[in-house]
């Protein structure tokens, strides 16, 4: 054994050993007679244990010269073998083989050891101490501290200076602990995949936060993140932590150069000692001011503080780099080093060939393999055994740090890379191990006990190895609902409920975690949650309002991360769909009205307003509708009609109010915008009535509206009409920057966009997506700019590409583009700023937000204010933009197939009539605007409605008119009626019937 520093040759060799001056700088080798297992020294006292388990104590204290003079060794009478030790700066912890704690205040002899009570019925795997306090951690990973606090070395919180006994430190009690340590003021907690943790005192950057912040509870060191951390050492105000590749990594205090930097400046994060690389350490140790550190090739190094010799190399007092420790050469290979102990102010090193390895250096927390227990579970056994079967389960699965450090991706060591954008499990191993634990059903139930006793205590974790419960208890659920049934939600309900405690940053991390998956991995687990919420859907008409919302809500967050995955693994938004009742919607809708419109206190509706991304296109127009038509028979006398509602007289009201237009279809558009702007703006939420100057007097008008608003977008949304501005192919319209018409127009055109939405028809509004986009108030975009312009588009793209400076000499571009016929300047301020390659963002995005937003600011505003003043603002949120655009503009239709199957015929005709295949013949042959054409000529729809598209059905039947081929075809379009004449070729078919598709030889009937 070896040993140099402060008093270090009194220790264990004859105190009758001769003493000269230098002897401190020496490296001193003596035989003890016995094996060093462990050792730890304080201020005033040394202890150490030997591999037979006895344990002894040496008191040291001051002369009146100063230097240290050390009592006698004192042995330690204990029952039970000791296997590890850690001194405070007057107090002795010492652990036993079986997990015993026990404490030893060493100014009050004799050394008696006491067991610490609060720990007695927990097994301790490892135990470290500061200057005034210490560290316990369990076998089942959790941590208890106590002792002094005035620095926040406890991890409480609390702010209190002192805990007598031990505390759990319930921040870390989901994370899968491996170590901790202690220095003065300071303390650590490991990870079993090497995220290190710190708390206490701060104000030398000894937790390596980046800061000189002292810290109440523990933060996770993220400058370790995925270094493989695998030990920590703390002195007095600094820090080492050593890799598993072998590095050395130092923070906090740097004054006697402690830190190996070749510097004496402090460090506020953890630096790689660079002076080390090449050389794979294997073992650090931290003293007061001093460090430790042994290599593979069995080299002891050491630097920082060398007043009392504990450096063991001489010469300069403060080496601020690793130096050599000059050990006696006992044999040309040089002494076989196995463990090195740093006191405060002295350093030690073993070098027996047959001596134990220092087990306190590895922790011996219990790392459960869950899928080897399992196996064991799944077996058939007796009473006596499945009693210790259970005690096993709800070990495992009762503590989150438990299920953390199980199933890890071992391969490769790929845990250790266990971040916010990786989680470290290997979850293909998990889900087998899972598949064998569901096929018991009394082993599947205590697992679900304990899972269901775990939850509601969760604590939100300080790292994110403690989030791999989520993705683990995922699977778990994915399983029970595939191969168990029944079964209930109940599970699923307290997972959802943990998940909503967590933060807004591990929300992120979860989130982060899901966008790494592969897309059947998501797929299953988005079909937990929407699983559990059409089990509650049918189960009960109302589910109960918190447990469902829990539910939605993390189903939405599936959803947001979804969003951000790549578009070739990104699922499709019908796969967050859940099949839902029209009363239960209806219902919802109503609890929403209630709540927003009515202000009524203790109702909240559960998906309306909240949860959009479950209901599908059709179910959100059917809530669309139902309010719709709800508001036409409330508009212009909604305290009358709920007031005879409530008393059950709405009978009494005998008609629906009525908004009424009165139009020429020679000026349809100056008629309408004369008449909107002639009533009051609650008007417009009546029922619509639309009668043209052909047929004023009729009563059936429902197929008026259809027309009126076929005609009157495609006379607005042209470019006679001088309202818009159209891109260079002429197909999309866009707001003009210098507006020719009235911008009370714009309101107007806003009114009818609206008119057509609350009265559920389409139109024809060929816009590009950045309308409904800045509708529904979200940012248009550069996508949007290839939609309407794609040279521009395209041109714009090519500037975001590229990266080079000599690029952007060339192209020369100044911030200044042309829009809409008008030069304009996008950055005023600065005239001669042309794009580079720092600003080509900026740039773009100038672009972008000029043609979208600053050029069309006032006539856009006027438009959507006229809109909304049609339609509910906060209930059109239900709707996605390319949804808006969809309800607004319909669906393309192109299945003719299915069009020539719903058709229905009517005496004399039948489908196999010899007119009908005629009719069938011409109509393959038609042009695919053509077929449009012959749509919108049947039905009114040049584009089908979101609803009941599918069942797009038209009518076929023979008139009489004599001779049949002098007459066309002519429709009935509120009925789909086709009235076909029997024409007596096919020939003639074709022709009366294209001529009368070209102009719109319709029946207004």
């Amino acid at each position: 054994m070896f040993s140099w520093g402060e008093d270090c040759h009194q220790l264990f060799w004859s105190k009758h050993s001769p003493v000269d001056g230098s002897a401190e700088a020496r490296v001193h080798q003596f035989n003890p007679g016995y094996v060093i297992r462990g050792l730890s020294a304080g201020h005033s006292v040394l202890s150490f244990i030997k591999t037979n388990g006895n344990a002894f104590i040496i008191r040291t204290h001051e002369n009146k010269d100063g230097r240290r003079v050390r009592g006698k060794q004192k042995f330690v009478e204990c029952k039970e073998r000791i296997r590890a030790v850690s001194v405070t700066d007057d107090v002795v912890s010492l652990l036993t083989d079986s997990g015993s704690l026990l404490c030893v205040d060493t100014t009050r002899p004799p050394f008696t050891p006491r067991p610490v009570k609060e720990l007695c019925n927990i097994p301790v795997c490892q135990v470290a101490c500061g200057s005034q306090h210490s560290v316990a951690l369990t076998n089942d990973g959790r941590v208890f501290t106590w002792g002094q606090d005035s620095r926040g070395q406890l991890g409480l919180g609390q702010g209190k200076p002192f805990a007598i006994s031990p505390q759990q430190l319930r921040p870390l009690s989901s994370i899968p602990l491996v170590h901790v340590a202690a220095g003065g003021e300071q303390s650590f907690a490991l990870s079993v995949s090497g995220g290190v943790f710190g708390w206490g005192r701060n104000d030398r950057g000894q937790l390596g936060l980046g800061d000189t912040t002292d810290r109440r509870t523990p933060a996770p060191v993220k400058g370790l993140n995925m270094k493989g951390t695998v030990h920590i050492s703390c002195g007095k105000d600094h820090t080492a932590a050593l890799t598993k590749d072998g590095s050395v990594f130092t923070f906090g205090s740097g004054e006697f150069g402690h830190l190996g930097h070749n510097s004496f400046s402090d460090q506020l994060r953890p630096r790689l000692v660079a002076e080390l690389l090449g050389a794979k350490v294997t073992e650090i140790a931290c003293g007061l001011n001093h460090t430790l550190v042994s290599t593979d090739a069995k080299k002891v190094y050491s630097f920082g503080c060398g007043e009392q010799g504990q450096l063991g190399h001489g010469g300069e007092s403060h080496p601020s780099v690793p130096l050599p420790v000059q050990l006696p050469q006992s044999s040309s290979d040089g002494p076989d080093i196995r463990n090195i102990f740093a006191g405060r102010n002295c350093s030690f090193a073993t070098c027996s060939s047959n001596e134990e390895p220092n087990t306190d250096r590895v922790s011996n927390a219990s790392q459960t393999c869950l899928d080897d227990m399992i196996d064991k579970w799944t077996t058939k056994c007796d009473a006596k055994t499945w009693k210790k079967i259970k005690q096993e389960i709800h070990r495992s699965f009762s503590t989150a740090s438990c299920m953390n450090q199980s199933f890890l991706e071992k391969r490769k060591e790929k845990h250790f890379q266990t971040s916010s954008k990786y989680h470290g499990v290997n979850l293909s191993l998990a889900r087998l191990a899972f598949k064998k634990l569901v096929k018991n059903d009394d082993v599947l139930a205590e697992v679900a006990a304990a899972v269901l006793k775990l939850l509601p205590s969760f604590v939100d974790p300080v790292g994110v190895e403690g989030l791999r419960i989520f993705l683990l208890l995922n699977d778990l659920l994915h399983v029970i609902q595939k191969l168990h049934r029944p079964q209930s939600t109940e599970l699923a309900q307290a997972v959802a409920a943990a998940v909503l405690k967590l933060s807004a940053e591990n929300l992120q991390v979860i989130g982060n975690w899901w966008t790494t998956l592969s897309a059947s991995k998501i797929s299953a687990y988005v079909r937990v949650w929407k699983k559990s919420l059409s089990d509650m859907l049918s189960s009960s008409f109302l589910p109960p309002c918190s447990g469902f919302r829990n539910l939605l809500q993390v189903l939405q967050y599936m959803y947001n991360a979804n969003s951000k995955t790549s578009e070739s693994q990104r699922l499709p938004d019908s796969d967050f769909y859940l099949l839902m009742d029209l009363n239960f919607l209806g219902l919802d809708l109503t609890q929403w009205v209630l709540q927003t419109k009515r202000k009524m206190m203790g109702v909240e509706p559960l998906i309306v307003g909240r949860f959009p991304i479950v209901m599908d296109l059709k179910s959100k127009k059917w809530i669309l509708d139902t309010f719709a038509e709800a508001i036409k028979l409330e508009s212009g006398n909604t305290i009358g009609w709920n007031f005879l509602c409530m008393l059950g007289l709405e009978d009494l009201i005998d008609e629906d109010p009525l908004f009424k237009l009165e139009l020429r279809r020679a000026s349809i558009s100056e008629d309408t915008f004369e008449q909107l702007d002639a009533v009051h703006h609650e008007d417009y939420k009546k029922r619509l009535e639309v009668f043209f100057d052909e047929n004023f007097e009729q009563d059936d008008v429902n197929v008026n509206i259809r027309d009126f608003f076929n005609e009157v977008f495609h006379e607005l949304v042209s470019d006679e009409s001088g309202m818009f501005t159209f891109n260079d192919s002429g197909r999309l319209a866009w707001f003009p920057s210098n507006a020719t018409h009235d911008h009370h127009r714009y309101f107007l055109f806003g009114v009818l966009c609206g008119l057509t939405l609350h009265n559920q028809c389409i139109i024809h509004l060929p816009f590009s997506m950045a309308l409904f986009k800045k509708l529904l108030g979200v940012k248009p975009s550069l996508e949007d700019i290839v939609e309407f312009s794609p040279d521009v588009g395209k041109s714009l793209l090519s500037i975001l590409e590229e990266s080079g400076d000599e690029y952007f000499e060339m192209l020369d571009q100044p911030f200044i583009i042309s829009w809409d016929g008008t030069d304009v300047d996008l950055d005023p301020t600065n005239p001669e700023k042309t794009v580079t390659s720092q600003n080509k963002k900026e740039f773009v995005d100038a672009y972008v937000n000029h043609a979208f937003n600053t050029s069309v600011e006032s006539v856009f505003l006027d438009f959507k204010r006229g809109f909304y003043t049609v339609y509910d603002r906060d209930l059109l949120k239900l709707l996605r933009p390319e949804e808006l655009q969809e309800v607004l503009l319909g669906k393309d239709f192109c299945d003719w197939e299915k069009l020539k199957q719903n058709t229905l015929y009517e005496s004399p005709y039948l489908v196999d009539h010899p007119n009908m295949q005629m009719f069938w013949e011409v109509f393959d042959e038609l042009t695919e605007d053509q077929k449009k054409k012959f749509l919108w000529f049947v039905t009114g729809f040049e584009r089908l409605p979101i609803l009941g598209n599918e069942s797009m059905t038209i009518r076929l039947k023979c008139v009489g008119d004599d001779p049949p081929d002098q007459f066309y075809p002519e429709t009935h379009t509120c009925y789909t009626y086709l009235d076909l004449p029997l024409y007596s070729t096919r020939e003639i078919m074709r022709t009366k019937l294209t001529e009368a598709l070209s102009h719109g030889r319709r029946s207004y009937k």
